[in-house]
Formats: C-alpha cells, sequence, structure tokens
C-alpha cells in the first residue's frame, strides 16, 4: 500500500511518472502511432454507462449488497455510479486522496477509470525542467477487469493507461500502475469491498455482482 513506502521513494516514483509524462507529451505526435503499434491490449476506453462516486448512490450501492447477505439474493445489479461510489469507497485512502474527478465508464467485462492525479505534492526542486511542464492535477485514464480475490476484497487488473492524450505501451502499465498506487504492482489495484460479494460481471449497462454462493 501507499503508506509502506517512504517519503523519499514516493517522490522518485512521482519523479519518474512526471518524466514519462514530459516525455509521452512532447513526444506524442512521432511515437503514438508506434507504440500503439506494439500493443494488443484494448484502449483505455468503454462504451457503456459512466458514473461519478456520491453518497447517495454509495448508500444505494450499500443497501443492494445487503440483500446479498440478508435477503439472500443470489445476485445484484450496480449501476455506474454505485460502481464508481463502491470503488472510490474501497480504494487506499491515502490513494484516494490524490484522486479528484472519479468518474467510472462501463465496458464489456471491464470498466475505465478517468480522474485527475495530484502532481503539487512534489516539490517543485526535485521536479527540475520538469516542473513547468505539469499542472497540480493532471488527467489520466486507465482501464482493466475487476476481480474477487478474497472475501471482503477485489483487485482491478489495469492494462491499459492514458496520461492527457498519451497512451502508454502495455509493459509499462504495472510500473505506472505500482508508482500511482504506491505500491510495487503487476497492474492490480487492490480494492476493499463490502463482505458477501463472490463475483463481478460487468457490462455496458450495469454491474452485476453474486452473492459468495453463486459465483457468475
Amino acid at each position: 500500500m501507499l503508506g509502506c513506502l517512504s517519503l523519499p521513494f514516493r517522490l522518485l516514483g512521482l519523479l519518474i511518472v512526471a518524466g514519462l509524462l514530459y516525455f509521452g507529451w512532447t513526444e506524442r505526435d512521432r511515437i503514438s502511432a508506434y507504440w500503439r503499434r506494439l500493443t494488443d491490449r484494448p484502449p483505455a476506453t468503454a462504451p457503456g454507462e459512466t458514473g461519478r462516486p456520491g453518497e447517495a448512490a454509495l448508500q444505494s450501492a450499500t443497501s443492494k449488497i445487503d440483500s446479498l447477505n440478508g435477503w439472500r439474493a443470489d445476485s445484484v445489479v450496480l449501476t455506474a455510479s454505485e460502481m464508481a461510489s463502491l470503488i472510490g469507497a474501497g480504494l487506499d485512502r491515502r490513494v484516494r486522496e490524490d484522486l479528484d474527478s472519479l468518474a467510472v465508464t462501463l465496458g464489456d467485462g471491464r470498466i475505465v477509470v478517468a480522474a485527475r492525479i495530484r502532481t503539487a505534492g512534489v516539490p517543485r526542486e526535485v521536479l527540475g525542467p520538469l516542473a513547468g511542464a505539469l499542472a497540480d492535477w493532471e488527467p489520466i485514464t486507465a482501464a482493466g477487469t475487476v476481480l474477487v480475490t478474497d472475501p471482503g476484497r477485489a483487485e482491478w487488473r489495469v492494462d491499459a493507461f492514458r496520461a492527457r492524450d498519451f497512451e502508454f505501451p502495455r509493459e509499462m502499465v504495472p510500473r505506472i500502475v505500482g508508482l500511482v498506487a504506491g505500491k510495487t504492482s503487476d497492474g492490480a489495484v487492490p480494492i476493499v469491498i463490502p463482505p458477501g460479494i463472490g463475483g463481478v460481471r460487468v457490462y455496458p449497462g450495469g454491474v452485476t455482482l453474486y452473492s459468495s454462493g453463486s459465483p457468475p
């Protein structure tokens, strides 16, 4: 988790991200097409509904999930906003604090998360010549599948990552995700989920959550 890294390592990680963002942005016209040909994973886009987290949506999602336990329902369906609220509430608090304007778009078996990431925490002297290239908040988009791994825990396995309008090649995604999430990562972002969820199925019109006794 983010708290496992000391401040120097976090700053170093953010510096690497800053360098990659700067390089990708300044050279995007020349290398984006080439890198896109080298990758075979889906882009960081999705065709379905988009939702944003909110208190009402989180309460609605929690109420639906309660029915998996108390009412013994086999499954429930969440809207995009309810799924966004569940993800926002389940991310590590320190990771969530570095994200703003979070939105979730549903696709076929995957979700796309768009947000702005905070870069203002990095001292300008550490960034050096890159300091003027980055705003305090930079837009990012990431996409991947969501899997339940253990009771009360899920993983968002990111396989596509874009900063501004530059999409990084697949081979770089795990490292980028690890730096953003503050952990050594294979591209998986841990998410705390309520108990009773045994499986997740994402489609453009909604997200089906299955009870622990009725996985998809």
